[in-house]
């Protein structure tokens, strides 16, 4: 037997600053499959004179430096005559003008290259209404040189991304179908718009306040006593948190479920939900507090082990490999120790009811938290065992 059981939780934490951008990829789409299959986005800037270390909000040249990579960018397209090198600095420029174009496209590049953080969403979409949309995380401030096979030989600055997810074009919103016809190389989202991001990009996560968790239903049909027995995990788990803030239950030991459920009062303690169901589809649970993500370790340990007992004696340790950050250590130490005050107040009998709730719920509708639970021989470092 495990000395421990590890749970990963396995959720993003956003921050509130988050930023979403639509990142074009050139004309005609020419920079897609770079930018897809290596992990970068740019802009059309083929030479630009650029130090990565360079902080270019302090530049007062950039509008000339568009220029550079502009003569560069047609020296490629004239078909690179090697008796007509372009210019490579701006001190080698002669006889040019400095548009309003240019001078828009600089601030542009001052923005994609010191507004857009690391943890950023980047979205790129394709020509083609059956290829993918991409969804990805900016994942360093610094920005990298890169060259691509349209520019032989040139460096671009580039910012590097973890593509996150992927829908083709023809299934993504309306709304983001209707912001790709843009000649913007780079355009911001608006922040009402987030949660329909974050729903394709993360199983769970929590921004503004709101913690949010996908369970998915592998079943074609999802009746309402499917949901019945789901809720009764989740309400369950919503009790359990307001009896630990309030005591207002009472013995939970000896208390069915139902009846523990039947006595939640109407507060924030109750977590919303929207539901899809396409054959197959998802729940999303959302709450202003860890409740949904309690709701899915409860669901993952049950579905580890087909006894009760096996469980309930062995320690419990939860983790996140999804995100490192100080307010996800934080959420983790709140889970750890819901997880062992609600575990404590249980008991046995009470988990034994749980477990079969849950196993019923997924044997009829294959419902998962994506939560993962596994044995394990010792803790994670600076992680925290239950008692």
């Amino acid at each position: 037997m495990a000395k421990i059981i590890a749970v990963d939780i396995r959720t993003r934490f956003l921050r509130d600053d988050q930023r979403c951008y639509i990142v074009f990829p050139g004309d005609g789409y020419r920079y897609y499959s770079t930018m897809k299959r290596d992990g970068v986005v740019f802009l059309d800037t083929p030479g630009f004179p650029f130090d990565p270390k360079e902080d270019l909000r302090r530049a007062k040249d950039l509008a000339e430096r568009v220029v550079v990579s502009d003569r560069i960018s047609q020296w490629h397209r004239n078909g690179s005559p090697v008796d007509k090198q372009p210019p490579r600095r701006v001190a080698d420029l002669r006889n040019y003008k400095i548009t309003k174009s240019r001078q828009q496209f600089a601030g542009v590049v001052r923005g994609f290259f010191h507004q857009i953080q690391a943890g950023d969403i980047i979205i790129v979409p394709p020509q083609g209404y059956d290829d993918d949309v991409l969804f990805g995380e900016v994942t360093a401030d610094n920005p990298t040189l890169i060259s691509v096979p349209q520019y032989q030989d040139e460096l671009i600055p580039a910012r590097k991304v973890r593509w996150m997810a992927t829908v083709p074009r023809g299934e993504i919103p309306s709304w983001l179908e209707r912001k790709i016809p843009s000649p913007n190389p780079v355009r911001q989202i608006e922040k009402n718009y987030f949660t329909d991001i974050f729903d394709i990009m993360y199983e769970r996560y929590y921004y503004d306040g709101n913690f949010v968790c996908k369970f998915n239903v592998r079943s074609e049909e999802f009746s309402s006593l499917d949901n019945f027995l789901f809720q009764q995990i989740v309400l369950y788990a919503a009790a359990l948190h307001e009896n630990n803030q309030e005591g207002n239950i009472g013995d939970i030991s000896t208390t069915a479920i139902s009846i523990v459920v039947s006595q939640l009062g109407f507060s924030e303690d109750i977590p919303d939900q929207r539901i899809s169901i396409n054959s197959p589809g998802h729940i999303v649970v959302y709450s202003k507090n860890i409740i949904p993500l309690v709701a899915g370790v409860f669901m993952a340990l049950s579905a580890l082990s087909s006894s009760a007992a096996d469980i309930h004696k062995i320690p419990i340790v939860i983790e996140n490999s999804a995100d490192s950050s100080q307010i996800s250590s934080e959420c983790v130490s709140d889970i750890q120790e819901e997880v062992m005050e609600d575990m404590v107040a249980m008991g046995y009998q009470r988990w034994q009811e749980l477990c079969t709730i849950e196993a019923q719920a997924r044997k009829r509708t294959q419902i998962s938290s994506g939560v993962e639970a596994k044995p394990a021989e010792q803790a994670p470092k600076g992680d925290r065992l239950t008692k």
